[in-house]
């Protein structure tokens, strides 16, 4: 994996992951919740980690910055790891996970992780 820009996605992933960071920056978690195509498996501890990320998204002075890594596995589905840097350099960035697959000839993009990171300095 490679750090790459947000245009390194294709334009589902890139609409969807706009669509999730706009959502966050409104605390809007039923906008967000719709925005993954499959069940959260554990739907608390996504709200829990929306509602810290949401708030650090909302206190940034400027717009959300990312880095994308993507790994492609074996069936082409996609990993996505874009992290949201803050706005002091020496901040955790947050980690937002996707999980983009076909199913049934349906392009589909699942949240998995959504959480600032955690350093052990």
């Amino acid at each position: 994996m490679r750090k790459k820009r947000i245009e390194a996605l294709n334009a589902l992933e890139k609409e969807r992951l706009l669509e999730i960071i706009a959502a966050a920056k409104s605390g809007d978690w039923e906008r967000f919740s719709f925005l993954t195509d499959k069940p959260f498996s554990n739907e608390s501890s996504m709200r829990e980690q929306f509602e810290d990320s949401s708030q650090l998204i909302k206190n940034l002075n400027k717009n959300p910055e990312f880095d994308v890594e993507i790994k492609t596995h074996k069936d082409g589905s996609r990993l996505i790891f874009a992290k949201i840097a803050m706005d002091n350099p020496d901040d955790n960035p947050i980690l937002l996970t996707l999980h983009s697959f076909q199913e049934e000839s349906k392009n589909l993009i699942s949240i998995w992780t959504f959480y600032q990171e955690i350093s052990f300095k």
